[in-house]
């Protein structure tokens, strides 16, 4: 353990330093009470053993101001003094002390107390390892049911949460926001002549390709069943999802042109834009609704294009 001995007596300061670093222990050291904050901080020490009798800040005021730091472990605290009351006691346990040394400080007393704080050092840090692997665990189970095994993007379930947290962000704030839903042409036509491993490879290929579109942490994207991908814009305007879109759209046609295929299928993306300002009128399922019929358009008008419901207000389309 690294071991904070505060103490302003010289010959205290010296013997009780001796007793714990026969023990295998760091020792710092410190004559006064504001010497001890600034090597509390410097040096983060496991232990404090602490003389309530110090020069400018007792050690009260000392232990007030180490409880008062936000910790993610606590510090064990054992006063040091020369005589032991019930008042100062009371006091001692108020301001966040563990434990009292009565000074001069026995050798074999000593020893004692600083086993007892070596079990609790030791427990401490093994809960806070396994406190640390259920995070990283837990993290890892989250990552694992929202991301979509094929291609690591985010998957329906995220979509779906991401859609309404930002659905109701944007109606807080009056922002505007826009939505991208993308569907792979000709996609079942590439299965069924290459094999489905050619037809994974592409969209991870599509999916790389639109995370590198995409500029800001903000934007999510999203598979949502098959070979389409909804893609979430927070703050964006139509005119600035647009321009995503056919940015993906053209980088599409060069991904295909690159594609290795046995029997060559000229791969592309229809995509439906749609954007608004949430309000009462206006359902997520609503708005989801009109990005796919804009995504329909764009089947209908011959694919490998991007079609733009349109700004809405409700069920009403705005002109």
């Amino acid at each position: 353990m690294k071991v904070l001995i505060v103490e302003d007596s010289r010959s205290i300061l010296l013997v009780t330093s001796k007793i714990v670093s026969s023990m295998g222990h760091d020792v710092i050291k410190a004559t006064d009470g504001n010497q001890a904050i600034e090597l509390f901080h410097a040096e983060k020490p496991d232990l404090i053993l602490l003389d309530i009798e110090l020069p400018e800040l007792n050690g009260f005021e000392v232990a007030k101001k180490i409880r008062a730091c936000e910790l993610s472990n606590w510090i064990p605290i054992v006063f040091l003094t020369g005589y032991l009351e019930d008042e100062s006691l009371h006091r001692g346990i108020k301001v966040g002390g563990d434990d009292y040394l009565v000074k001069p400080v026995n050798e074999v007393v000593l020893k004692a107390k600083l086993k007892a704080m070596e079990r609790i050092y030791a427990i401490q840090n093994q809960l806070i390892e396994t406190s640390l692997l259920l995070e990283k665990k837990n993290k890892q189970l989250r990552a694992s049911i929202i991301s979509d095994p094929l291609t690591g993007s985010y998957n329906r379930l995220y979509m779906d949460e991401s859609l309404e947290r930002e659905w109701f962000r944007a109606r807080r704030n009056s922002d505007t926001l826009s939505i991208l839903l993308i569907d792979v042409d000709n996609f079942k036509t590439l299965n069924d002549s290459n094999g489905h491993p050619a037809g994974d490879t592409f969209l991870i290929s599509l999916v790389k390709l639109v995370k590198k579109s995409l500029r800001r942490s903000t934007d999510i994207l999203c598979r949502y069943g098959g070979d389409e991908f909804v893609i979430i814009l927070p703050g964006t305007t139509e005119k600035n999802a647009e321009n995503i879109g056919e940015k993906i759209r053209t980088a599409v046609i060069e991904l295909s042109a690159k594609q290795q295929l046995k029997s060559p299928i000229d791969l592309s993306v229809s995509i439906g834009c749609a954007s608004c300002i949430p309000n009462d009128n206006l359902l997520i399922d609503d708005f989801l609704k009109i990005c796919d019929d804009a995504l329909y358009k764009a089947k209908q008008q011959g694919r490998n294009c991007l079609v733009t419901a349109g700004y809405f207000e409700g069920q009403r389309e705005v002109a």
